[in-house]
């Protein structure tokens, strides 16, 4: 059954590809109908100086690699088209392509999807973004497994559109998916399991509190040290319970799972006030036995927003308490969780060597995996985020600033502890007919690296 399950990504990209031009053609020669049909886009130009080689850090992290660490200049451009058949449902399409210097691939795709909508399902086929959660402030994207970090990864996902409504109280909210790793990377062919389910109880409309669970685990692929792993429909059962395998698979799936697995809870509660709304959040990672069974506590972010009812100067408030040091003891069976590490694919939770989650883990690419056990460098973090936006007349701003402790692994800790202060702001003016136009300033200190200092310039035209 491996064949089955096998994506050769060109014969996908070049589907994908016709099925949008069928989509828009389809558009255009049914335009007369009373159906609802929207086409939209976007198109942005990017020009950024530094003091240093590198530009500051949230200048590129959580981008989805619009820009790299080394970017100086970029053009993104990105169009859709939705049709609606009434009744709660419709077809979406949709392209993004990025250009840019200072990276390894500078054209690449962003998005390349076809998603269809109904009242109680979302269906996804290709690589989408995912939707900008807290107002773009938060240092994860309200989500420490699975950020803006890395390109979108391609794949098929069904989900809920929204949640499904059980009572006046509760409320569910699912889903399901396969992705494939199809980058350069230690095994080759690397696929992605992905499931998540939440709870939302709803006591009134000033009390919400939310709490998910969600997974994900590499599986399959071909390793240079054990060749082709389990890929079959059992393997896939085991990879989705978090089972353990048989006697043919290597040591560490007999022990422990098939497949590396990665996830965390999160509970958030949602509280409105006559000052405001407020939202506090708790999200707990877990790798393993210890991790599910909290013995990592107090690792995770712990985060706080705040949006004034009088949002004249402030429009939203947002700080965030990053840790990641615990990872269940230095010692014993259970400890060292090594975030996002993995003695079988050694490449680590990344997509062309950027972390998928939470930015303030690393990965070193230059690092020889034959001889290493992992490309991941840094996941032991403490880091205190702030994020601010507001507006004034015509003009938005966001301003953002992080204070983190970086220490290395457990087996090589770093000697000193790296600190930097990451800075960040922007104001944007928009135009009455001609897009929107932004300036960017960043400034970075560390107690070891050269202090970074950039600006950039953009300029956005929506239709």
């Amino acid at each position: 059954m491996d064949h089955k399950f096998k994506i050769n990504q060109r014969i996908l990209l070049a589907k994908l590809i016709n099925a949008i031009k069928l989509l828009l053609f389809f558009i255009s020669y049914n335009s007369y109908c009373q159906q609802q049909i929207e086409i939209f886009g976007e198109g942005v130009l990017t020009g950024i100086i530094s003091t240093e080689n590198e530009i500051p850090f949230w200048f590129y992290k959580n981008t989805s690699t619009r820009q790299g660490k080394y970017t100086n200049g970029a053009a993104y451009g990105k169009f859709g088209a939705k049709y609606d058949f009434g009744k709660n449902s419709s077809l979406e399409g949709g392209i993004s392509l990025m250009l840019r210097d200072g990276v390894e691939n500078n054209f690449q795709r962003e998005n390349l999807f076809l998603e269809y909508n109904n009242k109680w399902l979302r269906a996804t086929v290709g690589a989408k973004e995912r939707p900008i959660f807290y107002n773009g402030l938060s240092s994860t994207n309200g989500n420490m497994i699975w950020s803006l970090n890395s390109r979108p990864m391609p794949g098929i996902i069904l989900e809920a559109s929204k949640p499904l409504r059980i009572s006046n109280t509760f409320a569910l909210d699912w889903g399901i998916a396969h992705y494939s790793l199809n980058d350069d990377r230690y095994v080759t062919d690397t696929r992605v399991h992905y499931k998540r389910l939440g709870l939302i109880v709803t006591f009134n409309e000033n009390h919400k509190i939310t709490a998910r669970l969600q997974h994900f685990a590499m599986w399959a692929g071909t390793s240079p040290e054990y060749g082709k792993l389990p890929s079959d429909f059992e393997a896939f059962v085991n990879v989705f319970f978090a089972r353990a395998g048989s006697g043919d698979d290597p040591e560490g799936e007999i022990q422990n799972a098939v497949g590396d697995h990665v996830g965390s809870y999160l509970l958030e509660y949602k509280l409105n006030t006559s000052l405001g709304n407020f939202s506090m959040y708790h999200e707990h990672p877990f790798e393993d036995g210890s991790g599910t069974g909290f013995q990592n506590f107090p690792d995770g972010v712990w985060g706080v927003t705040f949006t004034p009812e009088n949002q004249k100067i402030i429009a939203n408030f947002l700080y965030e308490y990053i840790d990641t040091t615990d990872q269940s003891g230095s010692s014993g069976v259970s400890g060292r969780d090594g975030y996002f590490s993995s003695y079988l694919y050694r490449s680590g939770w990344t997509y062309e060597g950027n972390i998928i989650g939470i930015p303030f883990i690393t990965a070193d690419n230059s690092i020889n995996l034959d001889e290493n056990p992992s490309s991941i460098n840094n996941n032991r973090v403490r880091a205190h985020h702030f994020g601010l936006m507001g507006n004034f007349k015509k003009i938005d701003w966001v301003f953002k600033t992080t204070i983190s402790k970086s220490f290395g692994t457990y087996g090589a800790p770093f000697n000193p502890t790296l600190e930097n202060w990451y800075n960040y702001i922007s104001f944007s003016y928009t135009t009455d007919k001609f897009g929107i136009i932004s300036i960017q300033g960043g400034a970075d200190t560390s107690n070891i690296y050269d202090t970074i200092i950039g600006g950039g310039v953009s300029y956005k035209y929506v239709f």
